[in-house]
């Protein structure tokens, strides 16, 4: 049975207890059960407006070059889908931190790790691993034959412009996801339980889910990856190493398919067998294992000081 919290872990706007672990720096002096569902509601309303305006504001950009909006509701140019999609997502970013500023009663820098920030030396340390950790999925998918079509290639211009695109505009998207999935929703819930594991469960079905795919073996592999990234920062105390895998995983992803064509983000089927997500699965857990024995050997601190 889940026991409910009876002390709180930090005072109201003021460094955490030494020795609180990462999952519990959202129980603050000023935690009430209900503060944290105002939190869900005030991110989903204002995620909700941001994006409206967003769209508007990404519609009166494109609206120089060719008309906008399809039949389908999409940008004519899919361009503007492509980086309107990812600022949509990057735009969580600030909505997070204001929502654990304003209703939570703490300082935003507690969803990044127990040191009150990002740890940029950890997270430039963890970028490596995981450059390595996907150049090896590659790797693996070349040698069990992955085709390249020549044919397919769209184009010097658009292969740039994705290119930019996607170095501009993924590390914010995926940033934002870390923090929504692995930070914000893992200590919101965890604010009401002693334990972490029904949010690490919870957070990483929303992450699964929001992603819309239909296949079980991806949808089985990204529910790995959640729940990897989340055991992962519970055990390092910080977001850092989820994000570096993350930005490095959809920056190359988005890089490679844009090589056979304009990447489309609303193409959420296809056929795909246990090889074809093997590769990354694989990958995944080793990138866990080992950045978590880096993290060891640095010392790196998995709760406040």
């Amino acid at each position: 049975m889940i026991q409910l919290l009876t002390e709180p872990a930090t005072t109201q706007d003021s460094p955490p207890g030494s020795g609180t672990p990462y999952h519990l720096l959202g129980r603050t002096g000023s935690h009430r059960w209900w503060r944290p569902w105002v939190e869900m509601v005030l991110l989903l309303v204002l995620a909700v407006v941001t994006s409206m305006l967003l769209f508007g504001a990404v519609i009166g950009l494109a609206l120089v070059s060719d008309p906008v909006i399809g039949d389908d509701l999409r940008f004519a140019d899919p361009l503007w889908d492509f980086g309107y999609g990812f600022a949509a997502i990057g735009a969580l970013l600030p909505l997070i931190a204001l929502t654990v500023r304003w209703i939570g009663k703490r300082r935003p820098g507690s969803v990044s790790s127990v040191a009150g920030r990002l740890r940029w030396g950890w997270l430039l340390h963890c970028l490596g691993w995981a450059l390595l950790a996907i150049g090896l999925a590659i790797g693996a998918d070349l040698l069990r034959g992955a085709d390249w079509d020549a044919a397919a290639w769209p184009g010097w211009p658009t292969f740039f412009a994705v290119l930019v695109l996607a170095l501009a505009l993924i590390p914010f998207q995926a940033a934002a996801e870390e923090y929504l999935c692995r930070g914000w929703l893992v200590q919101t819930i965890s604010s009401w339980t002693r334990t972490p594991w029904p949010g690490v469960v919870i957070s990483s079905l929303v992450f699964t889910g929001l992603h819309d795919h239909t296949e079980p073996w991806v949808l089985g592999e990204m529910f790995l990856f959640a729940i990897a990234l989340c055991w992962l920062t519970l055990r390092t105390g910080g977001l850092e190493a989820a994000i570096a895998l993350h930005v490095v995983n959809n920056v190359v992803l988005m890089v490679l398919e844009s090589t056979q064509g304009m990447p489309d983000l609303n193409q959420a089927g296809g056929d795909y067998a246990l090889w074809d997500v093997l590769p990354v699965a694989i990958t995944t857990l080793l990138y866990t294992w080992w950045v978590d024995r880096q993290a060891r050997r640095r010392g790196l601190a998995t709760t406040t000081r």
